[in-house]
């Protein structure tokens, strides 16, 4: 059975294709109504998003955009972001994202790197923000605002209404954008992506249509996905993740596409609470921080039971452990503790599902940085696998995926056959309706056959990214660099735009892709991200240590939202530390400490020595040399505003380390006695 994304070589002519196909279901639902933020949830179908997408196109035709030409996208996640992304590339022009939070000084540039020709505002303040840089992009004719403009500014801009309707009218460019979308290649540029620069300036990478098709085949291909497909299963996922980002595009909106899902588009970070509890999705990629926010909550919660609730949360814990292992390690839970297992989901776990808005959450993703093991466990003691992966905007999201994959072919008898059907009965139809199910005998049964026959042939490692993907190969580097090769991975044809240079140096004489991170392969063929190879910290004695893995520990601590190693070329480690102020506030309103503000707080030397505790208890987990020995608490977290944080959430660490010079000064000062 070949499915629609095997059929097509374009987004533009799978969205077309998917749209003739389910025509009025809804594709995409978020709080807009006619252009503008509402209070309330709006839905578009599929037949009238592609009607939007074809008059934007025709307006792009009209207005001078040409083949290959570069049009931008700067705009917060919503459901135009997806129609202007599909206008651009049916109009045959590459698409170029860019971060709605992006300074003047980072939109001039981009614009001007790609020679942009025009630029979609997501509202009134982006498209302030663009008239500001205009006169510096002399490339850039245009600009049109996906938000009503009452009374343009400026004769450049039109705003996303008044286009589509100027475009309804009009045969010819309607006929010339059919056309151009019917005539794109595989090979044909689709998006120019920059990266989010931890280091100087950004490059745009180039992506093609067979670049972001191969990325979809890589995330659809697994068992599961493939058989929602068969059983024509409709999923809705939330979308948060930003659109401008690889991972967000690819699995946020290609593969949703793809699958024919129910995007919901999700306000901004801070409404993310909310908006779970309001969708409560079935599918979900995230940054890992979400999955260790939800973590830390249930932490807290756990601390405010007693009784008979705490009795059955801890027993519920203890139970959900020990059956995650047997789960992780691709062994059937013996019927004990699968009689126990089901007891714990039906009286605790699906109650926290219910809490933090995860009771339809069938399919869960995790990208961008690695998840702990303790993360990984607890999601899998809720009856939720959070599939890790690993990639960069060069390799148009993933490389290798940690997606449930069989590790031999199962057997050609009814048993495994219909077994596969059962998980489909109880892991994605109940649990996708907001059942648990283990509410049920006959759903008790299934899981129960589905642990014996199924998950042994599942093998999921916590702490490793997966394996490679769909006619993905991977190495490892004599220095212990990741090396890879794919047909997801951008080429050194079109590498990144107007820098062959560059291009040629991350690529090895036989083909491969630098990525820049350290990692190793174990023996059954398993990826671990150890660091970045910029980023290892060799301490004056020699000592090569990773960072990241450091910084995971410390973050997994529920007083601590935020964590900087420091130590190269210094004779041991310390860290900078972002407290969880709204719990160091609690604290300190326990132990009677009167503070003016944060600024002392962190400064409080009995605030201080709860954190000597909190560090100590981490530092036991750690090698000898990687235990922290002195640390600093930062009363400002860092962020994107501030120049710490890029927009995908990675530190810049030049940056921080740059901003505390003068703490971590003294840290070392303190210890010589200098």
């Amino acid at each position: 059975m070949a499915f629609a994304y095997q059929q097509e070589d374009t987004q533009a002519g799978l969205f077309f294709r998917q749209a003739e196909q389910f025509e009025d279901d809804v594709f995409m639902r978020a709080k807009y109504e006619n252009g503008l933020p509402c209070k309330q949830w709006h839905d578009i179908s599929w037949r009238a998003a592609a009607d939007q997408v074809r008059l934007l196109g025709a307006g792009l035709v009209e207005k001078g955009i040409a083949e290959k030409d570069r049009v931008a996208i700067f705009s917060h996640n919503r459901p135009r972001w997806v129609i202007a992304d599909q206008a651009i590339q049916g109009a045959g022009a590459i698409c170029v994202p860019v971060y709605p939070t992006s300074t003047d000084q980072q939109l001039a540039f981009i614009l001007n790197d790609c020679e942009a020709k025009a630029l979609m505002a997501g509202d009134a303040d982006l498209l302030e923000q663009a008239l500001r840089v205009r006169p510096e992009v002399p490339s850039l004719k245009f600009i049109v605002c996906l938000s009503p403009v009452a009374q343009a500014a400026d004769a450049a801009v039109v705003d996303f209404d008044t286009l589509i309707q100027a475009s309804a009218g009009s045969g010819d460019g309607l006929a010339e954008f059919d056309d151009r979308r019917r005539r794109l290649k595989p090979d044909n540029a689709a998006a120019i992506i920059y990266t989010s620069g931890t280091t100087g300036n950004p490059k745009g990478v180039v992506l093609t249509q067979a670049n972001f098709k191969a990325q979809t085949e890589a995330l659809i291909s697994t068992p599961i996905p493939q058989k929602i497909l068969e059983r024509q299963v409709r999923l809705e996922s939330l979308c948060f993740l930003p659109l401008c980002h690889v991972l967000g595009r690819t699995a946020d909106y290609h593969l949703q596409m793809a699958m024919g899902t129910t995007i919901s588009f999700s306000e901004n970070m801070k409404t993310i609470q909310q908006d779970l509890l309001d969708v409560r999705p079935n599918i979900l990629f995230s940054v890992p921080r979400l999955y260790e926010k939800v973590y830390e909550g249930v932490t807290r919660h756990a601390q405010t039971l007693s009784g008979s609730d705490k009795k059955w949360f801890d027993w519920a814990m203890k139970v959900g452990d020990k059956a995650s292992d047997y789960m992780i390690a691709g062994e059937p839970l013996p019927p004990a503790l699968g009689i126990q297992f089901a007891i714990a989901n039906r009286r605790v776990y699906h109650k926290i599902r219910q809490m933090v808005g995860f009771d339809r959450l069938i399919l869960a993703g995790s990208g961008g940085a690695a998840l702990s093991r303790e993360i990984t466990k607890f999601f899998r003691s809720m009856n939720i696998t959070i599939i890790e992966g690993y990639g960069l905007t060069e390799t148009a999201s993933a490389i290798s995926s940690n997606a449930p994959v069989f590790t031999e072919p199962l057997p050609e008898k009814w048993i495994y056959r219909k077994a596969m059907d059962w998980l489909v009965d109880t892991m994605v139809i109940m649990q996708g309706s907001g059942k648990s199910p283990f509410s049920s005998l006959g759903g008790t049964l299934k899981m129960m056959a589905v642990s014996k026959k199924i998950s042994p042939r599942f093998i999921i490692k916590p702490g490793f990214v997966g394996r490679p993907c769909k006619d993905t190969e991977i190495r490892i580097a004599d220095d212990g660099e990741v090396l890879a090769k794919g047909p997801q991975i951008f080429s050194k044809t079109n590498g990144y735009f107007k820098q062959p240079g560059k291009t040629e140096a991350v690529f090895t004489e036989d083909g491969f892709f630098r990525t820049g991170d350290i990692g190793e392969i174990d023996p059954d063929g398993f990826l671990k991200i150890t660091d970045r190879k910029k980023e290892l910290i060799v301490t004056s004695g020699g000592k090569n240590i990773a960072p990241n893995p450091i910084e995971m520990a410390l973050n997994l601590n529920m007083y601590i939202e935020q964590a900087c190693v420091v130590g190269d070329g210094r004779n041991y480690i310390t860290a900078l530390i972002v407290p969880n102020l709204e719990l160091v506030e609690k604290i300190a309103a326990e132990k009677g400490i009167a503070a003016g503000g944060h600024r002392d707080l962190v400064r409080h030397s009995e605030i201080i020595g709860f954190f000597d505790e909190q560090i100590a208890k981490v530092n036991q987990g750690l090698a000898r040399y990687e235990q922290v020995k002195k640390f600093t608490l930062v009363e400002a977290p860092f962020s994107e505003e501030t120049g710490e944080l890029t927009p995908t959430l990675k530190m810049k660490r030049r940056i921080i380390l740059e901003k505390h010079q003068a703490e971590i000064d003294a840290m070392y000062a303190a210890a010589s006695g200098g």
